[in-house]
């Protein structure tokens, strides 16, 4: 008779397994460098991993937990862990340096179609920003010059950088607590630091987010930091998913919320939903910076499939993410290096997909039924297809 719970368990020490033998095979130079199947988990004390010194072994119980997978009988549930097995089937192939196109890197791996962002929504965000620059008397002859002129009169001086982070932060964490979870005493220290390739990147593990002080941030820029990546974003998912594990809320693949795989997706969509699921839209601004990082991520997927899988010429997918996503270098060098990645790159695509369907079901949930909306969000993991039909469902 199929266990869910025996069945979540040993998809987790399979996963688990999986990353280790990565990490000592490769030695810190292979599809993941150092970040490994498993960029952040807590469940090393809860979950006995595997131990696998061949890849054929690892394939031998993929096999298995597809044959697992098929015997679960709730509709929903099944099709998530045999996305979740297909996932992890897609990352030892990579591993393994087979071959896999692009296209199939998007299905297989992260669980989201094989196309572009779609193009209505491009255009409904530029003309939102637009509004709200209007809105707001933001002067400029285009809407690249305004958006810059609004963002060069609301730099930080870096000065006021720290103060600003540590009240957002404890807004975001009294507000999380009220909507998600309450995360105790956890907090994450800021680290100012020139040069640092991205505009901001946080370590859990550090309990540290960084800032690019040569990029210059916004108050609503450092308020998405805040919330996509501390509370109510991925630090409050980590504490969320190892609590609710613990209480037996939840089988152990939940610990899997950070896998570089299938989990991603919503993962990513809980972090750029972050600001609104708590509540926290103050102003113009706020509009503006959260229609402008929706606006960025969906160019950055369609421009991640037509540099990978059309062949489009580099420059030419350069100046659509320029021109088309309103941002500079720095963001574009990162989404451009990322999409060449041979394992990353088609994780572009997990912020756009997955922003899509957490909004949509965020939307759709009235205030009666938002407890049990958090609960099915960060309490279980989730396929993009099987949280879209919960979504169409309710």
């Amino acid at each position: 008779m199929y266990d869910d719970r025996k069945f979540g368990y040993t998809l987790t020490a399979i996963a688990a397994g999986m990353d280790d033998l990565e990490r000592r095979s490769q030695k810190g130079r292979g599809a993941l460098d150092t970040e490994g199947l498993l960029a952040i988990y807590l469940g090393q004390d809860l979950v006995q991993s595997r131990h696998y010194s061949r890849w054929e072994e690892v394939e031998e119980e993929l096999d298995q937990a597809a044959i697992d997978a098929s015997e679960c009988p709730l509709g929903s549930r099944r099709h998530t862990l045999a996305g979740l097995v297909q996932s992890l089937r897609a990352a030892m192939d990579i591993f393994r340096g087979r071959p896999m196109s692009f296209a199939d890197k998007l299905t297989k791996l992260v669980g989201v179609p094989a196309a572009e962002a779609d193009e209505d929504v491009i255009a409904g965000l530029r003309e939102e920003i637009d509004a709200a620059l209007s809105r707001m008397g933001i002067p400029g002859k285009s809407l690249g010059e305004r958006l810059t002129s609004w963002q060069q009169s609301r730099f930080l001086p870096i000065d006021k950088l720290e103060p600003v982070y540590k009240e957002l932060q404890e807004e975001a964490v009294r507000r999380t607590a009220l909507h998600v979870f309450d995360v105790g005493d956890f907090r994450m220290k800021l680290v100012l630091r020139p040069g640092t390739y991205p505009a901001g990147r946080c370590s859990f593990a550090n309990a540290t987010m960084e800032i690019n002080t040569d990029l210059g941030c916004t108050r609503a820029a450092m308020k998405h930091l805040v919330t996509h990546e501390n509370f109510p974003g991925h630090a409050t998912q980590l504490l969320y998913t190892l609590d609710s594990y613990k209480k037996g809320l939840s089988t152990a693949d939940v610990l899997l919320c950070a896998l570089n795989g299938m989990p991603g997706v919503i993962q990513e969509g809980i972090g750029d939903q972050a600001t609104e699921l708590i509540d926290w839209v103050e102003d113009e601004d706020d509009v503006v910076q959260i229609a402008l990082r929706r606006l960025r991520i969906a160019t950055a997927t369609t421009a991640s499939w037509r540099l990978m899988q059309e062949g489009v010429a580099e420059d030419k997918v350069v100046s659509y993410v320029k021109e088309t996503g309103l941002v500079l270098d720095p963001y574009v060098d990162g989404r451009i290096t990322q999409a060449k990645h041979p394992y990353r790159g088609p994780f572009n695509a997990s912020y756009y997909f997955g922003n899509q369907a957490v909004r949509a079901l965020r939307l759709r949930t009235g205030k009666a039924d938002y407890p049990d909306f958090i609960q099915f969000l960060y309490g279980r993991i989730h396929s993009l297809d099987s949280f879209l039909a919960y979504g169409k469902a309710s």
